[in-house]
């Protein structure tokens, strides 16, 4: 069973202004949660700049989780809103040259500035990647709902050609089924997102309308039936790291 875990890179102005101290503070408990996870998770996504408020990029997080000697599958997110052809084959390179397994394109949050967005398309980004033969080095992704209401709405998402779909966060096995019956198809890879269902999650899932109804009371199965069907599952706790480990115990008894 493969099953990462996402972790957050500390947000770079903490407060109302920037402060270095705090920043390596924040840094470090990065760094020990990485740490954490090497006996539970088969894998660690670092994600990049959550709701449009600037973090430390995923893939210097992923450098520096490396540099401790973390044997991990890392993946990290970019965003493609914040960035211009150049910075993304610059980010690209970098994740390639840290020793990154695998990319998540995608559009990502509105900045939190309000700043004009890019206009560069993920799907659009992912088939240039590939002609320039990126993905020989590095696996690229893309991001899908959690459920296909549209199956057309896909399209430009299987003639990009990328390694694996990530589906947003998902609440049914069988909605993940008919994404994973989809992708097969292509020889697309599936990764499915499922977020641990804590107390302290409760907001964030009311906040994007997730309703965990069908795994809330027993998520330990959920997640291993969603791993037989998915390539991998990826487990999501914004608001509560330990009951993430606390899940993560649970699937490796």
């Amino acid at each position: 069973m493969k099953i990462s875990y996402e972790l957050n890179p500390p947000k770079i102005v903490i407060g109302d202004h920037f402060d270095a101290f705090k920043l390596n503070q924040e840094l470090q408990i990065l760094l020990n949660r990485s740490s954490e996870l090497i006996n539970l998770a088969t894998g660690i996504h670092l994600t990049d700049s959550v709701l449009g408020i600037p973090r430390v990029s995923s893939v210097t997080a992923a450098g520096y989780i490396k540099n401790l000697g973390n044997t991990l599958k890392l993946s990290c997110s970019v965003r493609t809103r914040d960035r211009n052809f150049t910075s993304l084959c610059q980010f690209v390179t970098d994740a390639i040259l840290v020793g990154v397994e695998s990319l998540l394109i995608l559009r990502g949050d509105e900045p939190a500035d309000g700043q004009k967005s890019s206009g560069l398309k993920p799907t659009s980004i992912l088939s240039i990647l590939n002609d320039k033969k990126y993905d020989k080095a590095i696996h690229l992704n893309l991001s899908v709902p959690s459920k296909v209401y549209n199956r057309s709405l896909l399209e430009k998402k299987i003639e990009a050609k990328p390694h694996s779909w990530v589906t947003q966060l998902i609440a049914s096995l069988s909605d993940l089924g008919e994404i994973v019956d989809i992708a097969k198809s292509f020889k697309i890879k599936v990764v499915a997102c499922i977020m641990v269902p804590s107390d302290k999650n409760r907001r964030s899932a009311e906040i994007i309308g997730l309703d965990w109804n069908e795994y809330e009371k027993n998520p330990v199965d959920f997640i291993k039936e969603a791993s037989t069907m998915a390539d991998e599952v990826l487990i999501s706790s914004p608001n509560s790291f330990r009951a993430g480990i606390e899940l993560l115990t649970k699937l490796g008894q």
